[in-house]
């Protein structure tokens, strides 16, 4: 499998983007965004992942330097088998702002996802994942054949995280109401104190049975890792969008304002 690959520095005003490389159906764009990271879009031919495409990204952040790693848009995944791997390395005190915008996985699709991502010890991490039932509004809802989906984390060598949501033929049925899951993750020194207060803000809210959107969240290091469930995919979202939105506005970015 061929690899995009991207290479990010410090500047002396932002970050750059010193090195970029598309591979196969995987372009990635680098817009010059109002903040001081560098930006990595990352867009495909089809609009999506069809029947035997397999990509992957590394993305490698030099000590100093922020960036955001982002979609063009929500990433269909078509009829057949197909795969997409993201592997960020982040060194020194360098961030990593880590936000694709949601998978939406169609009908008789199988999917895999794996999302890499290793730190330095003083290194930063901003991350989402959201993952969607299908296109709904055309009667699909979690009905991909199979969708595979790994987030792991490492830092300062010691493995932090590895987690892996598996859904078959019986997804509708394990999902029940919800039309969409969310994973987010604050990690490391420049987003530790957000983390706690996010944290805590979210420990003191009441869990209601049957509601409409469930978040929970545990500690993870210095952050926290923070889970959302939802009826509709755009609470999932707003709610993702919420828990992030101190610690992007810290960072001097805004991922999503062109964005719904």
């Amino acid at each position: 499998m061929d690899v995009a690959s991207a290479v990010v520095k410090p500047g002396p005003s932002r970050s750059d983007v010193h090195r970029v490389r598309g591979a196969g159906p995987l372009r990635i764009l680098c817009p010059r965004a109002a903040g001081n990271a560098a930006w990595l879009v990352t867009s495909s031919l089809g609009g999506g992942l069809v029947d035997g495409d397999h990509v992957a990204f590394d993305v490698d952040i030099d000590a100093g330097a922020t960036c955001v790693v982002t979609t063009q848009a929500s990433t269909k995944i078509y009829k057949g088998s197909s795969s997409q791997r993201t592997r960020v390395r982040v060194h020194g005190d360098g961030v990593a702002v880590v936000v694709p915008d949601p998978v939406v996985p169609f009908r008789d699709a199988t999917f895999a996802q794996t999302t890499d991502v290793v730190l330095d010890a003083n290194a930063s991490l901003v991350l989402c994942d959201v993952l969607t039932a299908g296109r709904v509004a055309f009667g699909e809802r979690w009905n991909a054949t199979m969708l595979d989906a790994t987030l792991a984390i490492e830092r300062g060598g010691t493995k932090l995280l590895h987690d892996r949501v598996l859904l078959g033929a019986d997804a509708a049925m394990r999902m029940r109401r919800f039309e969409a899951i969310g994973t987010t993750v604050l990690l490391g020194p420049r987003v530790a104190e957000l983390a706690a207060a996010e944290l805590a803000r979210i420990g003191e809210e009441r869990l209601e049975k049957g509601g409409k959107l469930i978040v929970a969240a545990s500690p993870l290091g210095d952050g926290l890792i923070a889970r959302v469930a939802g009826e509709q995919v755009e609470e999932v979202v707003a709610t993702v969008r919420r828990i992030l939105g101190p610690a992007v506005a810290r960072l001097g970015e805004d991922p999503w304002s062109r964005k719904w």
